[in-house]
């Protein structure tokens, strides 16, 4: 029993932190697919008998793509978390499921991290995972790491313009110093 209200509310602070944050809604939504591992990964298709002839992760190669493993744990992205962790000297590792690693993320954070700004990178790099997997995989395209990380600051830059009333910078200026915009 207290186990389970344990997850009641970890799931509900997830959503609750979710819908504060200003970015578009369709990568709200897809966001909360994602922590709610709602996503049509081939480990849910099959789970659907919906037939996947190889479950296999697109970016690796070698383990099958549930949400965990495609957006966090996937021996290609990894370090791009990492590498994300390391703007704000954050370290640790990272939860298993979506939830708790939306949840790790934002409150792992550091004093002096603009929490808001933090959140919608978080939805920036699963929203720039989920679209190179699916190029990937419906127009032939190739991994690559740089392209998800220059999506990610793009979009990034593009929420922060339209929702912070102050945002001025350029792409060039801020895509070259992206630690400095997340911390105070």
């Amino acid at each position: 029993m207290m186990r389970e209200a344990l997850c009641e509310g970890t799931e509900d602070t997830a959503f609750e932190e979710l819908w504060k944050v200003k970015a578009p809604s369709k990568v709200l939504a897809f966001a909360w697919r994602l922590l709610r591992d709602r996503l049509p990964t081939s480990i849910n298709l099959h789970k659907r008998q919906v037939e996947i002839n190889d479950r296999r992760c697109v970016f690796c190669n070698s383990l099958e793509e549930d949400t965990g493993h495609l957006f966090f744990h996937c021996s290609k992205i990894s370090p791009l978390w990492w590498e994300s962790m390391s703007w704000v000297n954050t370290v640790g590792p990272f939860p298993q499921t979506p939830k708790h690693h939306f949840l790790h993320h934002i409150y792992g954070s550091v004093e002096g991290v603009r929490v808001n700004r933090w959140k919608c990178w978080w939805l920036a790099l699963t929203w720039s995972i989920w679209q190179q997997r699916n190029r990937i995989l419906f127009s032939n395209d190739t991994f690559n790491a740089n392209k998800i990380m220059d999506d990610a600051a793009f979009l990034l830059r593009t929420w922060l313009r339209n929702f912070e009333k102050d945002f001025g910078s350029s792409y060039n200026h801020w895509s070259s110093n992206l630690r400095l915009g997340f911390i105070c």
